[in-house]
């Protein structure tokens, strides 16, 4: 783990650091009182005891990252200390392929395949007016099963907090579906913290990049990730949508270039824990194990969400090249890999 983290990609100058139970007085340790004029906290989770700090910027010369760490170590009360890690999204495998009328038709013919998988009517004729990229002799994922399940009266609602790029809530998928979560303790656009959750006019989820109530997609990936959630439990290229029977919790901390940090992460999954998500996707990861990261899926966990987190598309098995967040070893942690149409480890 040593070996990984040491390449892995942090934000310079900032560390995430915890402190042992019972030793944090206003956001620092007794012994570090004498030392805080060095650090500046960005935020804290005092739940779980961790700070996000950064150097301070000062006439001198500023301490390295690994500087910062060694001084926190140092402190009898500190559990640990690292990088605020950089973390990336998943590809999806599509990147630079542009929907296009043909792509959308292959699409559908793809649902009508699964479809007739499902009840085992495969055919030849079936799969030869598919693309190549799309064709496939047999399925097993059981979709027509899982939107039967899917019931529009229930009055239980499950929100799935999408942490990644952000969404497009504008896209008519989501808007016919009404799929999109709404903060039922906020009141739109009048700059007040209505429901006391620490964010202003937070509607729809939050945009932990700058720092909004604005998490609209400017990377496509958020997006792309959440249709394929909501089409498990309805037809999403069919001509008139169904009222959605799951809401879209759309958190951003992933930038137009997909990359984010680990801070903003934990912030994201905080704020799905706190609004009431059922659900947290992450299709991201980072490659190094970071405890930090790992006691906030815990704090998950500990409050029934469900984690779902990419294994990573590079034909790897997990358990010997272990990618985290998929690898964490959380009872809540489901850790998903593509599969081909024979139910093989996709390439």
């Amino acid at each position: 783990m040593a070996a990984s983290a040491a390449a892995q990609e942090y934000v310079p100058g900032e560390v995430i650091v915890k402190y042992k139970k019972n030793h944090a007085v206003n956001g620092l340790s007794v012994s570090s009182k004498a030392t805080s004029s060095k650090f500046t906290v960005k935020k804290s989770w005092d739940s779980m005891g961790i700070q996000h700090v950064q150097a301070k910027v000062g006439s001198g010369a500023q301490p390295s990252t690994s500087q910062m760490i060694d001084q926190l170590k140092n402190d009898p009360n500190v559990e640990f200390a690292e990088p605020n890690y950089i973390l990336k999204k998943q590809s999806t495998g599509v990147e630079g392929q542009p929907v296009t009328a043909q792509s959308v038709r292959d699409a559908r013919g793809q649902q009508q395949l699964v479809k007739a998988n499902v009840s085992g009517k495969v055919s030849a004729a079936s799969v030869s007016g598919l693309s190549a990229s799309y064709s496939q002799t047999s399925a097993n994922i059981q979709v027509e099963e899982a939107w039967a399940l899917m019931n529009p009266a229930q009055t239980f609602v499950p929100v799935v907090a999408v942490i990644d790029t952000g969404l497009d809530y504008t896209h008519e998928v989501f808007v016919g579906a009404n799929a999109v979560w709404s903060n039922p303790g906020e009141v739109a656009s009048n700059g007040i913290d209505d429901d006391g959750n620490g964010y202003i006019d937070d509607i729809r989820g939050w945009n932990f990049v700058n720092n909004s109530n604005n998490p609209m997609d400017d990377e496509d990936h958020g997006t792309h990730v959440s249709g394929i959630i909501l089409g498990i439990t309805q037809d999403i290229f069919a001509a008139s949508l169904q009222p959605a029977v799951i809401k879209i919790m759309p958190l951003k901390f992933l930038d137009s270039e997909g990359s984010g940090s680990t801070s903003d992460a934990i912030e994201a999954i905080y704020y799905a824990i706190e609004n009431g998500a059922t659900v947290i996707n992450a299709s991201w990861g980072g490659g190094g194990f970071s405890q930090a990261l790992e006691d906030a899926i815990v704090e998950a966990y500990n409050s029934q969400v469900t984690f779902v987190a990419a294994a990573g598309n590079s034909h790897l098995n997990n358990d010997s090249s272990p990618t985290y967040p998929a690898n964490y070893d959380i009872p809540n942690v489901i850790s998903i890999a593509a599969t081909t149409s024979s139910d093989n480890l996709a390439s």
